[in-house]
């Protein structure tokens, strides 16, 4: 799916140049009054882009960054990826257009209007509310909003055209999307470890850190064999903040899920959530050396998988893989079309 966020990270000689572009773009949402001179920034075959439409197009996002980052060279810099993002968008839809032409492929009002309640039927609510909703989030009028429609089923369409009879899924391919889905998934899942801390004094020789490290492993292999992790921690880890909680450091959610971007979740060091996040409950990983210490890991449990096996999930694996297969196709034929076709940005 065509994503128009992404990381800013743009010169300020390009942000200043971005910023005059962007501010012509905007004029007309600032002032009833001003003048925006129109031009051509995009050729496709014989058929022209104009400014008006690639402002149009990109108006709801412009005014998103307005409202959300700062004013200067990083909104400038953020206004200008918006705007060559749809601008490559809508390179691409044009090049899909007159490719549908060629191909007397077309999408009718009634398919239009079908896909709509399919979309309001599935989401539980009226065709109104999702027109509504659309204004409310996105500016968009209930024209654009079709428009918008058409052009996805259309693409859809075209792409269907051009993977037919080709697409072959297997139940390897099906079992692999799902070992890899499981694990995608486990990073966001929050999870519950213990720890036991032996502390490595500074200056320490390397004998006394070959007899720490033999230590770890010893507590390691016992506790592997079944012994109690927490009577262990109690025992050996210098950890005083968790040694009587038996080395329960809570739980935690692992780095970069939605959780910890939230800013509301408690996070391990990125070292010591490698080697947890790889345990099953009740596993106990390899010693480890953080800074002036060595650590021991057991993973006491891990928030449930939604996942519950591969039978329950096929249907969502091969819809995975449906959509990878198209995205695949999509992207090979717009390459194919691009070559092929006469393309000219002007940004």
């Amino acid at each position: 799916m065509f994503r128009l966020w992404r990381t800013f990270a743009l010169s300020l000689k390009r942000a200043a140049v971005a910023g005059a572009f962007a501010a012509a773009v905007l004029a007309t949402t600032h002032s009833a009054d001003a003048v925006v001179v129109e031009r051509i920034v995009a050729v496709v075959g014989d058929k022209p882009i104009l400014l008006s439409e690639l402002r149009h197009r990109s108006k709801p996002f412009l005014l998103q960054v307005m409202q959300s980052v700062p004013a200067g060279a990083q909104q400038a810099a953020a206004q200008s990826q918006i705007l060559k993002d749809m601008l490559e968008k809508m390179v691409d839809e044009e090049l899909e257009s007159q490719a549908a032409t060629r191909a007397n492929i077309t999408v009718t009002s009634q398919e239009v209007e079908n896909a709509f309640d399919n979309i309001a039927a599935a989401q539980g609510v009226t065709k109104d509310a999702l027109f509504k909703a659309a204004r409310a989030r996105n500016g968009l009028s209930d024209q654009d909003y079709r428009d918008e429609m058409r052009r996805q089923i259309l693409e859809g369409k075209m792409i269907q055209l051009r993977v037919k009879g080709r697409v072959r899924i297997t139940e390897e391919d099906v079992k692999t999307m799902y070992d890899r889905v499981v694990r995608e998934e486990r990073k966001i899942r929050d999870y519950h470890p213990a720890w036991v801390v032996l502390r490595l004094l500074p200056g320490a020789s390397t004998q006394a850190i070959a007899e720490r490290k033999a230590q770890a492993e010893e507590i390691a292999e016992r506790a592997r064999k079944g012994e109690d992790f927490a009577k262990l921690a109690a025992a050996y880890s210098d950890d005083a903040a968790t040694r009587d909680a038996g080395g329960d450091i809570g739980v935690r959610s692992p780095n970069g899920s939605p959780q910890t971007q939230g800013g509301k979740a408690s996070v391990l060091a990125p070292e010591l959530e490698a080697a947890v996040m790889p345990l099953e409950p009740g596993e106990v990983a390899a010693p480890l050396v953080v800074g002036q210490a060595i650590v021991v890991m057991k993973l006491l449990s891990r928030q449930p998988s939604r996942y519950t096996g591969l039978k329950e999930a096929r249907a969502e694996m091969i819809q995975r893989l449906q959509a990878e297969i198209m995205d695949k196709a999509k992207r090979k034929w717009l390459e194919e079309l691009r070559r092929r076709t006469h393309v000219e940005t002007r940004l």
